[in-house]
C-alpha cells in the first residue's frame, strides 16, 4: 500500500509540472517539435533504463502493434493537443483540465473494460465539463476563438490519455509492463521525428526553453512512466489517473510559484467542480 501511495504521488508530481515546462518551450519550438521532442528524451531515459536497469526486454518488432499503439494514443496525439494548447493557455488551465483524465479513464474504462459505471459516475464527468467550462469562461484569460480552440485541444488530450490507460491495461498482460513503455515511447519517438524539418535554428534556441524541453521529455514523460506504467498493472486506470486529484493544485501552484500566473477565484471555483466531479467517479 505504502509502495503504491508512493508511486501516486510521484507521478502527481511529475504531471503537475509538465505543464509550467511546455509554457516555457512550446513558444521558441513550436506543437510539433515539442511533441516529437518530449517523446525523444522520454525515449532516451527510459530505453536504456528498462534494458540495463530493469533488465526486461521491450519486442520492438514482436511486439509492434501493442508499442504502436499505446504509442499512438497514450503519446502522439495528447502530446500534440497539449503542445498546441500551450501556446494560448496558462499552466494553471492545462493542470485543471488535466483532472478530466480520470473522468475519461472512468468513461472508457466502462466502455471497453466492462467496469461499472453509475449514475453518480455520470453526473461526475458532467461536474467536470461544467468546471472546465467555468475556467474557461470567467478565468483570467479572455474567452475568444483561440482560448476555446486551445480548451478544446487540451481536453481532447485528457481524453486519449484516459482511453490509453485503457489501452496500456489490455496489452500489457502478455508483456513487461516497462518494456511497453520503453516500447511504445520509442515508436512514439520515431512516427513523429519528421517534426524536426520545422525545428527552428540553433541560435534561436534559448538555455531555458531546450532545459525545460528536455526536462518535459526525460521526467514528465521518461521517469513518470516508470510509476504509471506498473501502477496501472497493480491497481488499474482508474485508480492510478486519480492524479488528477493533485494535478490541478499542484499545477497551479507551478504557475503561480515560477510563472508568475494568476490565480482567481473562477480557477479555484472551475478546479473544486473538477475536483469534486472526480471524488464522484471513484466513489464505488
Amino acid at each position: 500500500m505504502a509502495y503504491d501511495a508512493g508511486r501516486w504521488l510521484l507521478l502527481a508530481a511529475l504531471w503537475s509540472i509538465q505543464y509550467l515546462f511546455l509554457r516555457l518551450a512550446v513558444p521558441v519550438f513550436g506543437t510539433a517539435v515539442a511533441a516529437e521532442a518530449r517523446a525523444l528524451f522520454a525515449a532516451l531515459f527510459l530505453v536504456p533504463w528498462v534494458l540495463y536497469a530493469a533488465r526486461q526486454p521491450i519486442y520492438p518488432l514482436q511486439r509492434w502493434k501493442d508499442h504502436l499503439a499505446v504509442g499512438v494514443v497514450n503519446n502522439v496525439l495528447p502530446f500534440a493537443c497539449m503542445a498546441w494548447a500551450a501556446l494560448t493557455l496558462p499552466a494553471g488551465y492545462l493542470a485543471v483540465i488535466n483532472g478530466m483524465v480520470p473522468l475519461w479513464a472512468a468513461v472508457f474504462s466502462a466502455l471497453f473494460l466492462r467496469e461499472p459505471l453509475g449514475a453518480k459516475q455520470a453526473a461526475g464527468f458532467a461536474l467536470g465539463i461544467a468546471g472546465v467550462a467555468l475556467l474557461v469562461k470567467l478565468g483570467p484569460v479572455e474567452l475568444n476563438v483561440k482560448t476555446a480552440a486551445a480548451a478544446c485541444a487540451a481536453i481532447a488530450g485528457a481524453a486519449f490519455w484516459g482511453w490509453a490507460g485503457v489501452i496500456i491495461r489490455q496489452r500489457s498482460g502478455s508483456q513487461p509492463p516497462m518494456g511497453l513503455a520503453a516500447g511504445s515511447i520509442a515508436w512514439a519517438a520515431v512516427l513523429m521525428s519528421p517534426a524536426w524539418l520545422e525545428a527552428p535554428p540553433p541560435q534561436a534556441w534559448t538555455l531555458q526553453a531546450t532545459a525545460a524541453l528536455v526536462a518535459c521529455g526525460a521526467l514528465c514523460s521518461g521517469l513518470a512512466y516508470l510509476p504509471f506504467f506498473t501502477l496501472i498493472r497493480d491497481i488499474g486506470p482508474t485508480r492510478t489517473l486519480s492524479v488528477g486529484l493533485l494535478v490541478p493544485v499542484l499545477g497551479m501552484f507551478w504557475g503561480w510559484l515560477l510563472l508568475g500566473e494568476a490565480v482567481t477565484l473562477a480557477m479555484l471555483g472551475g478546479t473544486a467542480m473538477v475536483l469534486a466531479a472526480l471524488g464522484l467517479v471513484m466513489r464505488r
